[in-house]
């Protein structure tokens, strides 16, 4: 009587130890599910990357970034110049880890892929050629800058990381600039006035440059009204 009783609290033992088994191996489960697009979640690209553009003068950054209150969703925000006339502005969602996105004022138009490691992609320029870039994640200060100029010429910003700069700038038609980056590098820059338009596509007083890993940069500025009227402004390593 004693053996069968064993015998009974064994099968019982086993079948309870083969059910737990099934429900922590069960990947369909809701608890599952969740796990997984959290990973997805947290394998969505974001950060800021920065490059050339073939065949040209330009740089490109582009930064990526998850949309606020749209789990798994991401966009990016692109920039090229090439501080001689070429100044484009693109934005647009990320899709199955790439983007195509209209210029703000639909002359241009560009599409990329993006991985942790680099942005790839194409644009065509205004002219309606077409030309590659590849940008990736900038060491040292390096980066896209948006900064803006006090009535006497003090320049203050940070990059889309966050990194602040500080720096002066002579809008004039032959001026002159420089930056303070963090890292304690001094970058030189010439300024060439242009007649104001939709290049800059910016408002009066700010400036948007790009600066690359070895400190080249382009960017262009937009003065303030003067005399009714305002030019715009641009800008290269000196």
């Amino acid at each position: 009587m004693a053996k069968r009783t064993r015998m009974r609290v064994e099968v019982i033992a086993v079948v309870l130890l083969l059910m737990s088994l099934g429900a922590c191996s069960g990947d369909d489960s809701p608890d599952g599910d969740k796990t997984g697009a959290a990973a997805e979640a947290d394998d969505a690209v974001a950060g800021t990357f920065v490059g050339e553009v073939s065949g040209t003068e330009a740089f490109v950054a582009v930064v990526a970034a998850p949309v606020e209150g749209e789990k798994g969703s991401g966009a990016v925000q692109i920039y090229l110049s090439d501080g001689g006339g070429l100044s484009e502005w693109f934005s647009g969602p990320i899709s199955d880890g790439g983007f195509v996105a209209e210029s703000d004022d639909g002359d241009a138009a560009t599409e990329g892929t993006l991985t942790a490691g680099s942005v790839t992609g194409t644009v065509q320029l205004p002219d309606g050629t077409t030309v590659g870039y590849e940008a990736t994640p900038p060491s040292g200060a390096a980066g896209l800058y948006e900064l803006t100029i006090s009535s006497v010429g003090e320049l203050s910003g940070a990059s889309a990381a966050g990194l602040g700069v500080t720096g002066q700038i002579t809008l004039e038609e032959a001026g002159t600039g420089m930056l303070r980056l963090v890292d304690g590098k001094r970058l030189e820059f010439s300024v060439t006035q242009t007649p104001a338009g939709d290049l800059a596509h910016l408002r009066a007083g700010q400036v948007r440059l790009i600066v690359l890993p070895d400190g080249e940069l382009r960017g262009v500025a937009k003065g303030q009204p003067s005399d009714g009227g305002s030019f715009d402004f641009l800008i290269q390593s000196a």
